[in-house]
């Protein structure tokens, strides 16, 4: 009975050491983002002649849902569905593996994450997938206000 509880202890702890210290080598790349570019098989979706003109007002957006592992690009009503799954090279650069129905977004695309600092809580994070005749280009701008703590109220300590 003693090294039953010895050995359920010793495993309960091993798993909290595991759990704690455990870092997934991946990319998050979770989010509705902001397209710049958009290239399939060498034809540029966007941005188009009238996205152009209409600079500030789009209605493309490219959703990513880690979750289900699917990469959405909304272009109005048009939708184009793709899944995906990021892993890392032998030379430590990221890849996301794609698969779709449409024919251009299937494959091995090369992944590339850039965030920018503007000043202390806003930052942008620039994404990049490309292949030979396909690019994806897309951003997101984060606003992070700073934590602030909670004011002492009479009665609280």
């Amino acid at each position: 009975m003693k090294t039953l509880k010895f050995i359920i202890i010793s495993l309960v702890i091993i798993s909290v050491f595991a759990l704690a210290f455990y870092k997934k080598d991946t990319v998050n790349i979770e989010g509705t983002w902001i397209p710049e570019k958009i290239i399939l098989n060498d034809e540029i979706l966007f941005p188009t002649k009238i996205d152009s003109l209409l600079r500030g007002s789009t209605t493309s957006n490219i959703i990513i849902s880690e979750w289900t592992d699917s990469l959405y690009i909304v272009s109005g009503k048009e939708k184009i569905a793709s899944r995906f799954k990021i892993q890392k090279n032998k030379n430590g650069n990221h890849l996301i593996q794609l698969s779709s129905k449409e024919k251009a977004l299937n494959g091995i695309f090369n992944l590339k994450v850039d965030t920018l600092f503007h000043d202390s809580v806003t930052y942008e994070i620039k994404v990049e997938i490309q292949s030979n005749s396909n690019l994806l280009k897309f951003k997101k701008i984060l606003h992070i206000k700073p934590w602030k703590p909670e004011y002492p109220r009479r009665g609280a300590v």
